[in-house]
């Protein structure tokens, strides 16, 4: 079972990443949007000046927040645009292996976003990292698997709306408000040099990850077969 599970779930997540590459288009929306957000903000912070730790560490999850947003609405809604989601239904596996799949692809996009987020935020707003860059890069991969989480998880939720675009955002932003704010706080203790055991945000966002892990196992099933 484990087996089967595992391997429909890497099977849904692997045709979802192959079918984003394929439309560039919307991977260079993603980057264009971060890119601009960071020179919009290096020219309103001045070209030679760096912004403190908390403007900086909000900056960072502010762009991969929004960025999430442009990922999820490819999630399950593109499933229910294309009318590829009776397919899903019928494939010989669970619910939940489906959802572990859109979340497996939510966190690989996500992942890939960060490794040209961070070191253009890095180098474009002259952040001082030093020996940080471990303690920022878990953080960051953290924050970034909450996102996943939460927000795979609400675009089946509001796949089937109308203003299922519109939902998602106004969804997103309180169920993420906790992680969010532990990610922000977390990142500007990176900053300011503490160790990675004195940032308890990080036992937050494990929290995080264990209530929303618990609430999409008991409804989501209902979710899709509804």
């Amino acid at each position: 079972m484990t087996y089967e599970f595992t391997r429909a779930a890497l099977g849904i997540a692997s045709k979802d990443l192959r079918t984003e590459f394929r439309r560039s288009y919307e991977l260079i929306s993603i980057f264009a949007f971060s890119f601009g957000s960071i020179l919009i903000s290096k020219f309103a912070f001045g070209i030679a000046s760096a912004p403190s730790p908390e403007v900086a560490a909000a900056l960072l999850w502010l762009i991969l927040f929004f960025t999430s947003i442009l990922t999820f609405t490819t999630s399950f809604m593109r499933e229910a645009d294309l009318g590829t989601l009776g397919g899903l239904k019928t494939l010989p596996c669970s619910p939940m292996a489906i959802l572990t799949g859109k979340i497996i692809y939510g966190i690989a996009l996500l992942l890939f976003v960060e490794c040209i987020l961070i070191p253009s935020t890095v180098i474009f707003l002259s952040i001082p990292v030093g020996t940080q860059l471990p303690s920022l890069l878990l953080v960051c991969i953290l924050g970034a698997i909450c996102l996943a989480f939460a927000g795979s998880f609400i675009s089946g939720l509001v796949m089937f709306s109308e203003g299922k675009t519109l939902l998602l955002s106004f969804l997103l932003i309180p169920v993420c408000i906790p992680a969010l704010l532990s990610a922000v706080v977390a990142t500007k203790k990176v900053l300011e040099g503490y160790a990675i055991w004195d940032i308890p945000e990080l036992r937050l966002l494990l929290a995080f990850l264990l209530v929303i892990t618990a609430v999409m196992t008991l409804t989501f099933r209902s979710v899709l077969e509804e």
